[in-house]
């Protein structure tokens, strides 16, 4: 029986939670797997987030070689931003280079897939297509076939938590896990394949908007939320669970099973503008107009997208919310820029650094790269210890303890043709329940606030188990990278590792005898060939954009 790989990414899944359960027998097939294979927590890239990780997985390099820095690009310095897409990506992904050495594969909804690229075998592209394109699969006949046997194809989840609506966000969850299980379970029946990765959705985003409601420690949890809804979220886990050990069944015995999540979760108690930190500390500034100082007053009485976002959260105005969420129409955003403190009123004349972007990036206002840029190279080092020194000396407010943890330079953190394109300085929160958003402009009027929207969020370490006929049994690693994935799996499969790969292969969950008769071997660099970045219309820009914002993705 010829060797398979079977790759089921679990999104935002981490031990904290899966541990408990499992241990209580509600996830047998997760704790048979985690049992019988080889187990690891699994460190993630900066930023910790669904598209720039899971490209990091698939590809086996870091973000300053992929390119994928961010949910929303921004290139070269230009201040226009476009969602993450297949064509943004720099190099060839695990199914291309399998595609490409003969063998057939199955990608079903991984992140940042498209528009999809010809494979050898078939794709479906993910949740940031823009909504209404039909050519979300390769080949472009597969959508209609799927959609004959199992209805219209469920690639996106919009429901949000709002007080009421937990019930709407599972129902949600509950559907899109049956159907793409389906989906999957089809096609591995209808094809021949050496290697399928397909991706779960729901798992992030029940954590996304119910943490609180399971976590009794939240600020924000309800007693009768948890008691009206604990069993049915428990349900989901053990949805998910059982269509796992579907998938498993139906890729036989001599299937090797990676079980991996992007990164890790736990609660969101706090968030932190950093825009408005730069704000207090003289490196961002505001433009001097009469319209500008009009909505800096209003800024500063509390009129701002904080305020906005909660009132839509109100059960009055539950029904006035538009379908998809405040701000997805298209337009909105520029008309909360009207009417909000924004970008629009940076005096960038005048401006040292700003911070765009999830879990704390900040980038310098550098001459030459950014459009209206007045920092001189000669001036960057010393910008850069100057904020660098200013975190530093950062305290939470209620301990007086350092408020900043690591914090990395992007050469640090990256390597790659894609390093000018990475924020020069990169940070996370000491506590993380302490959540940076910098992809809001100005959030609130204060640096940190209650969490608001999101009461669960990313953590750096997720889970990795992996099982199969050349797989220790019990093997167990302190910490793999995510980066080490594609070298692993292209090894199982007998394919050299390319050398410009930044992770490696896991020798250690490896049999002995797999490793005497399967030596690592090192293959020519994935290049593969870049495409033309794909054109979005404004209006398709601007949905994705608005679609992520209320998912809080773009915080």
């Amino acid at each position: 029986m010829k060797e398979r790989v079977l790759v089921i990414g679990i999104d935002g899944t981490t031990f904290d939670w899966i541990d408990p359960l499992m241990e209580a027998g509600k996830l047998p097939n997760l704790a048979r797997i985690n049992r019988e294979g080889a187990r690891s927590q699994l460190e993630t890239v900066f930023p910790p987030i669904t598209s720039t990780a899971w490209t990091s997985f698939a590809t086996g390099k870091n973000p300053g070689k992929h390119g994928i820095l961010e949910f929303i690009q921004r290139r070269g310095g230009n201040l226009r931003e476009m969602a993450a897409n297949a064509t943004q990506r720099t190099g060839k992904a695990l199914w291309e280079i399998l595609g490409d050495a003969g063998k057939r594969v199955i990608v079903t909804n991984f992140p940042v897939t498209y528009p999809p690229r010809p494979v050898n075998g078939v794709l479906v592209t993910d949740f940031m297509t823009p909504r209404g394109r039909r050519d979300i699969t390769y080949p472009n006949t597969l959508l209609q076939e799927i959609e004959d046997k199992f209805g219209p194809y469920r690639l996106y989840l919009t429901q949000t938590y709002a007080k009421g609506n937990v019930d709407g966000v599972l129902d949600e969850v509950f559907d899109e896990v049956d159907y793409k299980s389906k989906v999957n379970r089809y096609l591995m029946e209808r094809d021949d394949w050496d290697f399928l990765i397909t991706h779960i959705w729901g798992t992030d985003r029940l954590q996304h908007e119910t943490w609180h409601v399971m976590d009794q420690s939240h600020p924000r949890h309800d007693s009768a939320e948890f008691a009206a809804h604990r069993a049915r979220i428990l349900e989901f886990w053990q949805k998910v669970d059982a269509e796992v050990g579907n998938m498993v069944t139906a890729a036989g015995p001599q299937t090797t099973v990676v079980l991996a999540s992007d990164h890790g979760f736990g609660p969101a108690h706090k968030y932190c503008a950093f825009n408005i930190w730069l704000l207090q500390e003289g490196f961002l500034k505001l433009k001097r107009t009469a319209q500008t100082r009009i909505k800096q007053m209003m800024f500063s009485l509390g009129v701002t997208p904080e305020l906005a976002f909660k009132v839509s959260r109100q059960p009055l105005f539950k029904k006035l919310r538009p379908s998809r969420g405040v701000g997805t129409q298209s337009g909105t955003v520029g008309k909360l820029n009207q009417f909000f403190l924004s970008f629009n009123d940076v005096d960038w004349s005048r401006t040292v650094a700003f911070s765009k972007g999830n879990y704390g990036q900040i980038f310098i206002n550098l001459k030459g790269r950014e459009p209206h840029g007045i920092i001189e190279e000669a001036q960057y080092e010393e910008v850069r210890d100057r904020i660098v020194k200013k975190l530093r000396a950062m305290r939470t407010p209620d301990t007086g303890e350092p408020f900043i943890g690591e914090i990395f330079t992007r050469e640090e953190l990256y390597q790659g043709e894609h390093l000018p394109d990475a924020p020069d300085v990169c940070f996370l929160p000491r506590d993380m329940r302490y959540v940076s958003l910098g992809n809001m402009d100005f959030t609130s009027n204060r640096f940190i606030v209650d969490a608001f929207g999101n009461s669960g969020t990313h953590r750096m370490n997720g889970i990795l188990l992996v099982h199969g006929p050349h797989v220790r049994r019990g093997a167990r690693l302190e910490k793999a990278k995510i980066l080490d994935c594609a070298p692993t799996i292209l090894h199982l499969l007998g394919q050299p590792v390319p050398e410009d790969m930044d992770g490696r292969v896991l020798t250690e969950i490896l049999s002995d005898d797999f490793m005497r008769s399967h030596p690592v071997s090192v293959g020519e660099a994935a290049t593969g060939e870049d495409l033309p970045d794909i054109e979005f219309s404004d209006e398709e820009s601007d949905e994705v954009r608005e679609r992520l914002r209320e998912l809080g993705y773009l915080g």
